[in-house]
């Protein structure tokens, strides 16, 4: 399986000091994390964030529901299980929008996570 390359350049500026920064979650989870937010414009499919490393492809199911418990990603249909799920998206900000209507993407305080709920 070919690997997943990681774009830290495409990071929003900050962001990734603030993964690897967080305490709360794991190296897979941040790798996978720092992998989907190098591509935050488009969804994830399992076997592409399994590409990611292998500590993320011996650990799928537990890196899945590390994210999408702490508020990062989001399962597609959001009502299916983290360890269901085929496809993900990184969770956005809905007071986050820019005048346009556009959906922008970035944290709406310090901490972990992206702001959703304040915990990260």
């Amino acid at each position: 399986m070919p690997r997943a390359t990681l774009q830290l350049h495409l990071v929003e500026p900050g962001l990734a000091e603030l993964v690897l920064a967080d305490p709360d979650l794991s190296l897979p989870a941040k790798l996978t994390l720092l992998y989907v937010l190098s591509h935050a414009e488009q969804l994830h499919h399992r076997q592409e964030l399994a590409a990611v490393d292998d500590l993320v492809t011996d650990h799928l199911d537990e890196v899945l529901h590390e994210l999408v418990g702490r508020h990062w990603l989001a399962t597609v249909p959001p009502d299916m299980l983290a360890c269901l799920a085929a496809r993900f998206q990184l969770r956005q900000d809905h007071d986050a929008q820019d005048v346009d209507g556009s959906i922008r993407s970035g944290l709406a305080g310090g901490g972990g996570g992206n702001g959703s709920d304040g915990r990260g």
